[in-house]
């Protein structure tokens, strides 16, 4: 490096711009002085104006010019630094290629050609000669450029290492012969095509690993990609039987749901039908009522003595809430098996998803109960006749099926005409025996309740009293 490259490289830290630490790029000069990178510069000059480096406050915002000789030294610093930095990576490549060249030993400069293992040392063509000239010299042994000399010596008794114990399994030099007696001994030569030989082998074991391990890796990148396909198929056919079962229970919900409504329209209408009939009846009885004011607001004696009146018949009948609710047989019954479901799958539920198949092929592999047949159809016994049988050609309606029939009829009570069928053996039972038939007391009301007889034979009874009595 000559003297102006050195001077120009000690100006380094001067061609540094303070804000980036970086050679200057675009220099500019502001009046205190100071150079700075334009960029740099007018980065850091925001609402107020100084110079980042002396602190110098400025009252208004300075011209900036680029200083174009500090660029043309800041353009040669560059070309100088990146060829220096050229050279030296150069010169290094060039050390590490001269340490890789084996020298002649006798002249230190040529390039040695082969090495004297006898010797010890390394020669260039040149001062080879006389190992290829001189008779004495000639069994000398020779082999390619060894830079390792020195490793070859043995540390005991500093001669070359020609001799490989087996045994041992390490260079030995023909004074160790005393200390390695009846040891194996074979030439480093061999010894090395024996490891070659050892070491191909084992690289073509390598090698059929490697293609194995490959072949299996590839499979199970298949195997991978069949089993996200399975896994898949068989989320798809778990949704689809779990989405089975859930349009399942939607429709029997919708059925339930069905049967309350039609219960509640049930009820609703027998309620309307009270409330009809209590408005009838309220309108009947307020038309009696205006008949009794008209009746008592009569003047004329004899046509009020003359006047009768009678109350009407829903006067008897006492006004009642009626007993109506949504509990029917089907819509209990359908509560009923949805809590029971529930409890049931919620006990399945609890149960480990191993166990839960077993319990439920038991459930369905157990017959269902059979329903015993009624007392009358049982064999050898003859079926069992009513008490009371119903007078023929006359059909009694029963209740509608949800219908509570309530405690008090509209007007009077009635009930459907009876006869007494003919009694069997059978039939009879003592008195004191559950079921039997007590003797009923009786029913003396009618002949001693003159009201609770007609009202025609009534005044039949009293027009032959006054008979009598005339």
């Amino acid at each position: 490096m000559d003297e102006s490259q050195f001077s120009l490289m000690s100006l380094e830290e001067e061609l540094t711009c303070s804000i980036c630490l970086s050679t200057f790029d675009s220099p500019v000069t502001i009046p205190c002085g100071h150079n700075f990178c334009q960029d740099c510069l007018l980065a850091t000059w925001k609402e107020t104006y100084s110079c980042p480096q002396c602190r110098t406050h400025f009252s208004t915002k300075p011209e900036l010019k680029k200083n174009t000789v500090l660029s043309t030294v800041v353009e040669t610093f560059r070309v100088r630094s990146s060829k220096n930095e050229a050279a030296l990576s150069g010169e290094e490549g060039g050390k590490a290629g001269k340490e890789d060249v084996i020298r002649c030993d006798t002249c230190m400069e040529a390039e040695a050609s082969q090495t004297c293992l006898t010797c010890m040392a390394s020669f260039c063509d040149e001062h080879l000669r006389p190992h290829r000239e001189n008779p004495n010299l000639s069994l000398h042994q020779l082999s390619e450029p060894v830079g390792d000399l020195m490793e070859r010596i043995c540390p005991d008794h500093h001669k070359l290492m020609e001799l490989y114990c087996t045994q041992h399994c390490r260079l030995i030099c023909s004074l160790c012969l005393q200390v390695h007696k009846g040891c194996t001994f074979i030439s480093p030569e061999e010894q090395r095509n024996l490891q070659e030989s050892d070491l191909r082998t084992k690289l073509g074991l390598l090698d059929g690993k490697i293609e194995k391990t490959e072949t299996t890796m590839f499979q199970i990148n298949n195997m991978q990609s069949k089993l996200k396909d399975a896994a898949t198929n068989r989320k798809t056919a778990l949704a689809a039987v779990y989405q089975e079962m859930r349009d399942m229970l939607a429709q029997e919900e919708r059925e339930a749901q069905h049967e309350v409504d039609r219960e509640l329209e049930i009820g609703l209408t027998k309620h309307r039908d009270f409330i009809k009939k209590f408005t009838e009846n309220t309108e009947m009885m307020t038309k009696s009522k205006d008949d009794i004011n008209r009746l008592l607001s009569q003047s004329q004696t004899l046509a009020f003595l003359q006047a009768s009146f009678d109350l009407p018949r829903v006067v008897k009948f006492e006004p009642h809430i009626p007993r109506i609710n949504l509990d029917s047989k089907k819509v209990i019954a359908t509560q009923a098996f949805a809590a029971a479901l529930k409890e049931h799958l919620s006990e399945i539920f609890k149960q480990p998803v191993d166990a839960r198949l077993p319990i439920v092929k038991t459930e369905l592999l157990q017959p269902p109960p059979q329903r015993k047949p009624p007392r009358s159809h049982s064999p050898g016994r003859p079926p069992i006749r009513p008490y009371f049988q119903p007078v023929p050609g006359f059909s009694y309606m029963g209740p509608h099926p949800g219908w509570n029939p309530p405690h008090h009829t509209l007007g009077y009570n009635m009930a459907p005409p009876f006869i007494a069928g003919p009694r069997t053996r059978q039939d009879r039972k003592p008195p004191n025996a559950p079921g039997g038939n007590k003797p009923s007391a009786p029913d003396f009301t009618k002949r001693d309740n003159p009201r609770s007889q007609p009202s025609s034979e009534r005044s039949n009874k009293q027009h032959q009293r006054t008979n009598k009595n005339n």
